[in-house]
């Protein structure tokens, strides 16, 4: 189970860090609705909490509800972020989604790939 971690001199920028690393997206933060910038805290945030929380995260809730869970329990705006930070746009995607990896369909495999640089006979591939 994955495991944010809140407190209330941690900086904007390290909360993101965490989101990245855990759900594989970013993360916004607002305080009175203004975009907060990478050095304030979660407690100018409005974190009403004195200690480390941890907040078990449950990936089965849309990023709407993971929002509203967090906004509601810890007094603070955020909005989950693609990792260029701009907003998901469907707010109904699943947590367990944002770590699926893409596929690459373009991708072609080795043996269609033609060789640009044949190796010529002869010459050393130190030239």
């Amino acid at each position: 189970m994955k495991i944010l971690k809140l407190h209330p001199l941690m900086t904007v920028s390290l909360l993101q860090m965490q989101f990245q690393r855990l759900l594989n997206c970013n993360v916004t933060v607002y305080i009175k609705h203004s975009l907060a910038n990478a050095f304030d805290t979660l407690k100018e945030a409005g974190l009403d909490e004195a200690d480390m929380v941890e907040h078990p995260i449950d990936e089965t809730l849309s990023l709407r509800e993971f929002e509203e869970e967090l906004e509601e329990k810890y007094n603070f705006s955020l909005e989950l972020c693609k990792t260029d930070s701009k907003p998901f746009l469907n707010k109904s995607l699943r947590l367990f989604q944002l770590g699926e990896p893409k596929v690459n369909t373009q991708a072609l495999p080795d043996i269609l790939v033609p060789n640009v640089n044949p190796p010529f006979p002869g010459l050393s591939a130190s030239l």
